[in-house]
């Protein structure tokens, strides 16, 4: 049988907050129901690959918590890879917009806001525009292009690692998994930020290493979250 790739999109984070990079309550609720929905997959001899964020770290924490066969004996198979972190989000957004390099003007700015995810959404959608449109290179420490070769090389090295094993768990953020995704269906850059919006927190989409190459499966699979209507979040 094929291995398969689960490319575990973080729980919510905490929006808003001066430190983003830390689960909500709600966001390891999230993680702990993705565990449970996955645990009849973990099989003896998987490995684990973690992002180099807090999210990513707290995630899989609450996710192999209620994977039962995974509580046990997972430290030896986990590694950390910080390829799979998120891009910096503050400095696409600065550039766009130069009076947010404080980010207390933003968090206020978006709180005196009607819809405060509304207006940083619609933001956000411009500052990734720039960022993506390779004209403004210059002014970014990682060009969307770079961005999106860590991606695919850290893909690799998961698909790689999965040699041996059932299944390789990836703990990772929203935008390296658009752009892997990107890059195995030939999408345009517009396609990839549009995948990356699209993607629901605790979601886990999956590929499979084929002998042809990786194959995607699953994009965004989130039936674990909605049997409520406020476990589907999106930032």
């Amino acid at each position: 049988m094929a291995a398969s790739i689960h490319l575990i999109r973080h729980g919510q984070a905490a929006f808003g907050a001066a430190d983003y990079d830390e689960l909500s309550a709600l966001g390891r609720q999230q993680s702990c129901l993705l565990g449970a929905a996955l645990a009849p997959l973990w099989r003896d001899g998987d490995r684990i690959i973690v992002g180099g964020m807090r999210r990513h770290r707290q995630t899989a924490e609450e996710c192999l918590a209620a994977m039962p066969s995974a509580r046990e004996g997972h430290g030896e198979a986990t590694h950390t890879d910080p390829r799979w972190n998120e891009f910096d989000h503050r400095e696409i957004v600065a550039r766009h917009r130069p009076e947010y390099l404080d980010h207390q003007r933003l968090v206020a700015d978006l709180g005196a806001a009607a819809d405060p995810r509304r207006a940083f959404q619609s933001l956000f959608a411009a500052a990734m525009t720039r960022w993506s449109s390779g004209e403004h290179d210059h002014d970014y420490s990682e060009t969307w292009a770079a961005f999106r070769q860590r991606c695919r090389v850290a893909l690799q090295a998961a698909a790689d690692a999965a040699a041996g094993s059932a299944n390789v768990w990836v703990f990772t953020s929203g935008g390296p998994i658009a752009a892997v995704v990107q890059g195995l269906l030939d999408a345009p850059d517009a396609q990839a930020l549009r995948l990356s919006w699209s993607l629901v927190n605790a979601s886990v989409t999956q590929l499979h290493v084929a002998r042809s190459g990786l194959r995607l499966s699953t994009f965004n699979g989130h039936a674990h979250l909605q049997a409520r209507e406020d476990l589907v979040t999106y930032r």
